[in-house]
């Protein structure tokens, strides 16, 4: 028996070979980052590991037990996908007026707010007379970095990288962002 998965990052297929479960994943070479496939099941899914580049595009072969799949609940397959684990993009120099700040929670006087930011390691700061900005770096597979803000948030390019956007009293109080006005795609103002 065979199952086929294609995805946004790369297709995965399973094959039975009798106790053993041939998995595969390929996708498209680049220099992007790291790309790890899994494979799911009705009761959990599985690391299947990392692609490696092999004749022109990435890739990924294992076998492994069925037993061990049915235990972890992968098994029979529902499901596999391939996702960037790490980036190996460089960091952009920051936006006009803004700088990069290494510990965004201390910004927030909130402690349920400082404590979504827990693991965030870095946010671009812009701050001016009434308060100041945090733009979040937004990967469309990473959590929200600030979900009970999420209906004060706005997604907003800032030097041609998309970023989430929030707006903070000198105080560090969430306020509404009606009336941004950043750097914009080309670097003037939007």
């Amino acid at each position: 028996m065979e199952w086929s998965f294609e995805g946004a990052y790369g297709a995965v297929t399973v094959r039975q070979e009798g106790e053993k479960a041939v998995c595969q994943a390929i996708r498209a070479a680049d220099s992007g980052g790291l790309y790890k496939a899994w494979l799911r099941g009705a009761g959990g899914r599985i690391l299947l590991g990392t692609l490696i580049p092999d004749g022109g595009a990435l890739r990924l072969r294992r076998v492994m037990d069925i037993p061990a799949l049915e235990r972890q609940g992968a098994w029979p397959p529902e499901g596999a996908e391939i996702l960037m684990a790490y980036a190996f993009t460089k960091e952009a120099p920051p936006p006009p007026d803004w700088c990069w700040t290494d510990c965004p929670q201390r910004l927030l006087t909130e402690p349920m707010l400082s404590a979504c930011l827990r693991g965030v390691k870095r946010a671009l700061l812009k701050r001016d007379v009434e308060g100041f900005y945090l733009a979040f770096p937004w990967p469309r597979h990473q959590p929200f970095p600030i979900p009970p803000l999420f209906c004060l948030a706005k997604a907003e390019r800032l030097s041609g990288n998309w970023y989430i956007l929030f707006r903070f009293s000198r105080r560090g109080i969430p306020e509404l962002l009606h009336n941004f006005s950043g750097a914009g795609e080309n670097g003037s103002e939007t």
